[in-house]
């Protein structure tokens, strides 16, 4: 399986722009034979908290149909994407999710659970979607402060997952916190783990960067250096991984 990470630094609470730049974004990885594009955290907004809860528009709905664009996208290319935006569901709960779009252009959302910090006061903490399908393979996804919780990966491990994804912002010097975090779920589950981390800075953070995957013994399989704007894309071996499940 081929991924892609996108190390992007959103425009601050501007759907639109972020979506048609999604849109080339998910068009690149498409041709360089991605099945799966991954964007960071808030990836629609950037990690603006105070300009999200000034903009009502910043909020994304079922049957939004901004998100067209992509999913006519990904329905074409047979690929799919993972996003980040805040997102009101049907009971109008604020949610902070990562919108899923599959290669049959459908979406649904897959919503953080472990929030912190400002998050409280903005957001209702939700449930993460079970792993979805790509090419053969069961994908999990992760919101940022997710991924620092054991049990949320072990409930994607036990529902199937091959590869566990955060969308994330880890600021500049966690490097070893994020290879902690995504090292560690992957040798506990024996699966393969992914980070799409900000470029750049947003909302007051300057991003790590270091977008990449881990194997499912814990090594790093490829990280980019730096947090510069940056397409990550990374081959997954399925024999690998029923090697270390063996």
């Amino acid at each position: 399986m081929r991924i892609a990470l996108a190390q992007i630094a959103p425009v601050p609470v501007d759907i639109v722009a972020n979506l048609r730049a999604a849109e080339h974004t998910i068009a690149s990885a498409a041709d360089r034979g991605a099945e799966l594009t991954a964007f960071p955290e808030l990836s629609l907004t950037g990690y603006e908290l105070d300009g999200i809860a000034a903009a009502p528009d910043a909020w994304l709905v079922s049957h939004d149909a901004r998100l067209d664009g992509v999913r006519k996208l990904c329905q074409t290319t047979r690929t799919a994407a993972i996003l980040g935006a805040p997102w009101r569901d049907a009971d109008h709960q604020p949610r902070l999710a990562a919108i899923i779009v599959t290669p049959d252009g459908g979406f649904h959302p897959s919503c953080k659970q472990h929030l912190h910090g400002r998050e409280r006061e903005m957001f209702v903490g939700g449930w993460p979607a079970s792993p979805f399908a790509v090419g053969g393979w069961r994908v999990a996804v992760a919101v940022c402060f997710d991924v620092a919780h054991p049990g949320h990966a072990a409930a994607a491990a036990s529902e199937g997952a091959d590869l566990y994804v955060g969308s994330s912002l880890y600021d500049r010097g966690e490097q070893r916190r994020s290879d902690l975090h995504f090292g560690s779920r992957a040798m506990d589950h024996r699966m393969f783990t992914a980070l799409a981390n900000y470029a750049g800075t947003s909302g007051g953070h300057v991003s790590l960067g270091g977008s990449g995957a881990w194997r499912p013994n814990g090594e790093v399989l490829r990280r980019v250096d730096g947090n510069d704007d940056a397409l990550v894309v990374v081959d997954l071996d399925r024999a690998e991984l029923e090697a270390f499940r063996r």
